[in-house]
């Protein structure tokens, strides 16, 4: 044996010195060189492995493992610390940690981190809480509420391999242990260290470890994928300390797992063959240094691994809550408890060992008895639970349950057991005992009948005295037997409904009739409960004889019934008060009814409570009478009722004692009605006399007996003149007897009548009233008198008339509103279902007329319109109805015609007579018309239809030039329905992708050079094919999608101008059309300039184009935007010049760059003399005015030459080229020689 500390000393140099001999290769040295210090992401709330002492120190075992790399590599670590762990592997995934010291390897985390080899080895386990779910392993775990912390290794594993899981994720290890000691959780999945460690700061009752999960937490160092070189790094320094060093932070942290002499024992049972050979060749061993450090880290594994097992069961024993104990079965002494021994009992761990110790802290009541028993099972080696009494150390004793099991260890008996605290339950069964003491008292004593019976069977279980007092029968005749047997019941069947109640719930207070053994019946009054009785439904009934109560109870009652009868009888508030303080007593319903109070509110309030007073000073006199006179007779007083009425009083009032209390009794009548009749009377004497209408009274012979004054200022007729006649005397002779027969029946049945009547005044004038008569009777229902009341509505009538006529015509024009059109057609049309009459309806619509209104305005338009209602009138018969619909459309209904070719013949009669001029004020004005015709019965046979097919006419009618009548044709349906179908579609075509830019080009006359282009929109639409501009743009400005349709060739034509510039040389600006609407839109301007910016586009890239129509008809309107759009530096130019009715002296106000001549004066060039002189004219003006003029619609080279000669600059049209789409217009004109489109021969770019 002297050998042996040889031996191991020798070991323990060679291992020292080997494990000291750190070799990085060239490529670590220089990276380590490179990163002197390194990110490290720090979760400061695991421990015992990281964490944040009180004074902010970074602690734990992987702090102390860093500690030591830092110390070897010579770097520096910066600790990162995340608000959480889930933001400490968001900054490792994107590279700015460099180093994650605690972690564990998951699939998920092998994504973006390199881990080195694990350096410490304990299980994921699962936590519960005593008296609830006890899961053993994880299939326990489904169906329960489980918690984990957020995105440590338990959490992702579980999320990965039972997605059905009920997770719950929380922050940290103490939250999930609080959660689950509060019932918010059933389990915890963790690792063993950490919960066991929060256990015990934490000192959580009733937490414990109830299994394991298949899963280990096998805790290593991990770095990001890029940096794998520095795991190879660690790993080594980690395989270069030492056992000691290993030991001495694991033992720290958690715990002496490690068993150092089976350690040695190994050591030298499996190594000694390989020091010996490592003491032959020494040198050989320091040659393969790697090879013997991979060896030593192999067994540190091996030793971690030993380490948590042991490190797991301890955990297991020392989170129970219960004392787990080991002792010597010869003498008790104890050789191990756990740790809770010293939280239950307060002594030390060391004072349990000594021997003696269990028989020493034994209640003195219970150590003699408790030794005897517990000598005898051990003597006999059996199996024992003990429940007796100790001493704690504070001097309390303490009831413990010892759970004590037989063993043998090495041949010796041992005993081993757990120590439980049933404290709680001992004070529960002695409160229990003591609870059923005091009912056995309180149930003998109790002066009530009692009795306990069988829920099943009513069969008694068990009775009090009071039972054998009051009924007669012992105990010993009852128990065993039903009260139906007993013949207890006073009426037959009381027992079955008496259980049927019970079964709907408990009885209180329910008055029931019994017998005596004697056969007197008395009253009792019955309560009863059901509740268990050693597992048997049983009921418990108490029964209070009330016979003597309720004889006297009848005595009272029949002398308060005289009282009460009296008292609630009269119609008049009642109320008794008590003379000391004035609180009511007793009230009636009459007072109840005066009052609006309620009977039981009132009782024990006075009558100030309530606010019944509405003037105190009244309260104040009555008092002073009462006072002076000892009592009070028809007080007059204001009460308030409960709703805030006011109501008037007489009040009565004397003293009245009751058993010896001195009293009030108080009358109160309710006078308010009276005193309103009253008034009413006076009232109803002012109103006769002074109201506006009418009156006269007569009696049952008709004969007038009273009249007002207004029946004088109406009629005529003075009071004298009109007593003693009939109501005869205002006869006007309108209405005949039948009238007046049908009046007096209504009167005699009804007792009223009441209508629109013609009278005549004395002067013999006629006039309408509204009369109404009542017919007054007596208490015996009969006929006294009549009452007639009429009133003189004339001024109404002329009222109502003027009303109707303005709600059937048109207030500018006076002549019929589509309303009284469409009545009068409806009516022609039935009588011509009739008599087989035809006719025909003509939809009149002005040309042009907008143009008149927005040149001019609205009070030069109104004024030609009324011209043209009055002439059209004038044109047709009366029997016609001429109406206008509103804006420029009349219609016209002609009835009764002879033949369809009349209403042609009446159509073109007023086609001409439009050819005179009109004369609004001071402008005289040539214009036309567009009629439509449709023909009943042929073209429809209802309003609406025939509506409809002349306004289709109408529209055929401008379509083929305007100032023509067109019938309807049965085509015009299609065409209508088709015009309805192209506006449906156009709300779509800019979502379909429908529509399409095509540009233009315009040339310069000077250089012959292109100047720039227009972008023209275009649609082309899958079904109707190519579809105009003309068609659809005028479609766009009715229905609203102009706005959308311009802000799409805004924003199509800067992108194409921007993709133009980036490839090809500057050829000018580009021109767009703004419609009207998108000139009124408030940010037009705004949207203009957001677009050059985003197309980087400068403002002389653009080029606008407004009508010369917008720019008159909303001349201040125009001029803000104007100058807006200018304000931006972009080029204008009014389009369309000289179809308007521009005034030149606003003209020249306007910041205009290029004047555009309209092409229908182009059209007639050179030949035709208005165009030649008009368009020189124009020339001239813009010249004038310092403006670019251009000519549109250029087709011919007479026109250019023309165009040159007068001083015209650009044209745009055929002659230069078609519309093209974009990528047609680049190689036609943006990469070509310009100079080819001269006037020369060569050839045009055309479509």
């Amino acid at each position: 044996m002297s050998l042996k500390p040889a031996i191991l000393l020798l070991i323990l140099i060679l291992w020292n010195t080997t494990a000291g001999a750190l070799t990085l290769t060239d490529e670590e040295k220089t990276w380590l060189a490179a990163h002197p210090q390194l990110n490290l992401g720090v979760d400061a709330s695991w421990p015992p492995f990281e964490f944040r002492d009180q004074e902010g120190r970074y602690q734990g075992l992987a702090a102390d493992y860093i500690a030591m790399i830092q110390q070897r590599l010579g770097v520096t670590f910066k600790p990162v610390e995340p608000s959480s762990w889930t933001e400490v592997l968001a900054q490792a995934r994107e590279g700015r940690i460099d180093l994650l010291p605690g972690i564990m390897s998951t699939p998920e985390r092998q994504g973006f981190l390199a881990f080195t080899r694990p350096y410490l080895d304990f299980p994921i386990v699962i936590l519960a809480h005593k008296g609830g779910a006890q899961p053993r392993k994880l299939a326990d775990l489904y169906g329960l509420k489980i918690a984990v912390v957020e995105n440590y290794a338990p959490h992702e594993l579980l999320r990965t391999h039972h997605p059905d899981l009920n997770l719950v994720a929380l922050p940290n290890v103490s939250s999930t242990l609080q959660a689950l000691a509060t019932d918010q959780v059933d389990a915890v999945v963790g690792d063993l260290a950490s919960s066991i460690w929060s256990l015990r700061q934490l000192k959580l009752d009733g937490l414990y470890v109830s299994g394991e999960t298949p899963y280990r937490y096998q805790l290593a160092m991990a770095v990001p994928r890029d940096k794998s070189v520095l795991v190879g790094i660690l790993d080594k320094v980690m395989a270069d300390m030492s056992s000691s060093e290993i030991s001495q932070i694991q033992q720290h942290w958690v715990g002496n797992v490690v068993d150092q002499r089976m350690f040695w024992s190994d050591m030298l049972v499996y190594g000694l063959p390989a020091v010996l050979l490592l003491m032959a060749v020494l040198a050989a061993v320091i040659r393969i240094n790697r090879r013997l450090s991979s060896e030593i880290s192999r067994r540190i594994a091996l030793e971690q691994e030993l380490r948590s097992s042991e490190y797991h069961y301890r955990g297991l024993v020392e989170s129970l809550s219960a004392i787990a104990w080991e002792a010597d079965a010869n003498d008790f002494t104890y050789s191990y408890v756990s740790p809770h021994a010293e939280d239950l009992l307060g002594y030390p761990l060391s004072d349990w060992l000594r021997p003696g110790f269990w028989r020493s802290i034994l209640h003195p009541e219970d150590a003699l008895w408790a030794q005897a028993y517990c000598d005898s099972e051990t003597a006999a080696g059996r199996d024992h639970s003990l429940d007796y009494r100790v001493i704690r150390a504070d001097g309390q004793p303490l009831w413990v349950r010892n759970i004590v099991s037989m063993i043998e260890h090495g041949h010796q008996p041992v005993m081993r057991g757990l120590m439980i605290d049933i404290s709680e339950t001992k004070r529960t069964e002695d409160a229990l005992r003591l609870s059923e003491q005091k009912f056995a008292s309180v149930f003998q004593q109790c002066p009530d009948i009692l009795l306990i019976a069988r829920h099943s069977d009513g069969c008694l279980l068990e009775v009090n005295e009071a039972f054998e007092e009051q009924i007669g029968l012992p105990p010993d005749q009852v128990i065993g037997r039903t009260a139906t047997d007993l013949d207890l019941w006073g009426i037959e069947g009381s027992g079955p409904l008496l259980l049927e109640r019970l079964h709907q719930g408990g009885i209180r207070n329910l008055e029931m009739s019994f017998r005596r053994s004697n056969g007197q019946l008395f009253t009792g009054l019955t309560s009863a409960e059901t509740f268990e009785l050693d597992g048997t439904p049983a009921l418990v009934v108490a029964v209070r004889d009330i016979s003597q109560l309720k004889e006297t109870q009848q005595q009272l009652q029949t002398s308060e019934e005289k009282f009460a009868k009296a008292f609630h009888a009269s119609p008049d508030g009642l109320l008794l008060s008590r003379q000391s303080d004035g609180l009511l007593l007793e009230v009636n319903e009459g007072f109840c009814r005066l009052t609006g109070y309620a009977l039981n509110p009132t009782i024990d309030q006075t009558s100030l409570d309530l606010g019944i007073w509405v003037d105190l000073n009244e309260r104040k006199r009555l008092v002073d009478q009462l006072n002076r006179d000892g009592f009070v007779r028809d007080f007059t007083c204001h009460i308030r009722r409960s709703d805030g009425q006011i109501r008037l009083c007489e009040l009565s009032a004397r003293p009245l004692p009751i058993t010896g209390v001195d009293c009030m009794l108080t009358i109160a009548r309710d006078i308010t009605e009276r005193h309103l009749m009253q008034e009413k009377l006076q009232l109803a004497a002012t109103v006769f006399e002074n109201t506006a209408e009418g009156v006269l009274i007569t009696d049952i012979d008709q004969r007038i007996s009273a009249v007002n004054r207004a029946f004088s200022e109406i009629t005529g007729y003075s009071e004298i003149e009109a007593l003693g006649q009939t109501p005869r005397l205002l006869a006007s002779g309108q209405h005949d007897s039948a009238f007046y027969l049908a009046m007096w029946h209504q009167l005699t049945d009804e007792g009223h009548w009441q209508g629109e009547i013609y009278n005549k005044r004395k002067n013999g004038e006629l006039y309408p009233s509204w009369l109404t008569i009542s017919a007054v009777r007596n208490s015996d229902r009969e006929i006294t008198h009549f009452v007639a009341v009429f009133a003189d509505i004339s001024s109404i009538k002329h009222a109502q008339a003027k009303l109707d006529y303005q709600a059937h015509h048109d207030p500018l024009t006076g002549l019929p509103n589509r309303t009284l059109f469409e009545n009068r057609l409806q009516g022609v049309l039935t009588c011509a279902q009739v008599s087989n009459r035809q006719g025909a309806v003509l939809f009149l619509d002005l040309d042009r007329f907008k143009h008149i209104n927005d040149s001019l305005g609205h009070p030069v338009g109104d004024l030609l319109l009324k011209g043209i209602a009055q002439r059209l009138k004038e044109q047709v018969r009366d029997v016609d109805t001429v109406a206008r619909l509103g804006g420029d459309e009349f219609i016209i209904l002609l009835p009764g015609l002879h033949k369809p070719s009349d209403a042609s013949t009446i159509a073109n009669k007023l086609l001409a007579c439009f050819n005179a001029p009109f004369q609004a004020g001071e402008h005289e004005f040539f214009t036309s018309a567009s009629i439509g015709i449709s023909l009943y019965p042929q073209d429809g046979t209802d309003v609406s239809t025939l509506i409809r097919n002349a306004d289709a006419a109408m529209y055929r009618s401008k379509a083929k030039g305007r100032n023509r009548v067109e019938a309807y044709t049965r085509d015009l349906t299609a065409q209508a329905s088709e015009r309805i179908a192209l506006e449906h579609e156009l709300r779509r075509a800019v979502e379909r992708n429908e529509m399409s830019l095509c540009f233009q080009p315009k040339l310069s006359l000077k250089t012959q050079s292109l100047v720039g282009a227009e972008a023209l929109i275009r649609w082309s639409h899958p079904t109707f094919g190519e579809v105009p501009p003309e068609h659809f743009i005028h479609l766009a400005e009715e229905n609203g999608t102009i706005l959308q349709l311009g802000d799409w060739v805004l924003e199509q034509a800067c992108r194409q101008m921007q993709a133009w510039k980036q490839h090809y040389q500057p050829f000018g600006p580009l021109s767009i059309n703004l419609a009207g609407a998108q000139l009124r839109h408030p940010h037009l301007a705004r949207r203009i300039e957001q677009l050059l910016k985003h197309h980087q586009l400068k403002a002389g890239d653009l080029q606008l184009e407004i009508t010369e129509n917008f720019i008159m008809s909303q001349a201040e309107e125009a001029l803000a935007v104007l100058y807006q759009l200018k304000k931006l530096g972009v080029q204008l130019a009014i389009d369309d010049f000289g179809t308007g009715y521009s005034s030149l002296s606003y003209l020249k106000r306007l910041p205009l760059d290029i004047l555009k001549i309209d092409k229908s004066f182009i059209r007639g060039l050179p030949d035709d003399p208005h165009d030649a002189a008009i368009a020189r004219a124009i020339i001239a003006l813009g010249r004038s005015m310092q403006l670019t003029i251009i000519a549109e619609g250029v087709e011919n080279q007479a026109q250019q030459r023309f165009l040159a000669a007068e001083g015209c600059e650009q044209i745009q049209g055929y002659i230069v080229s078609l519309p093209l789409p974009p990528e047609e217009f680049a190689a036609a004109f943006l990469r070509i020689a310009l100079s080819d489109l001269s006037d020369g021969t060569g050839a045009k770019p055309s479509l």
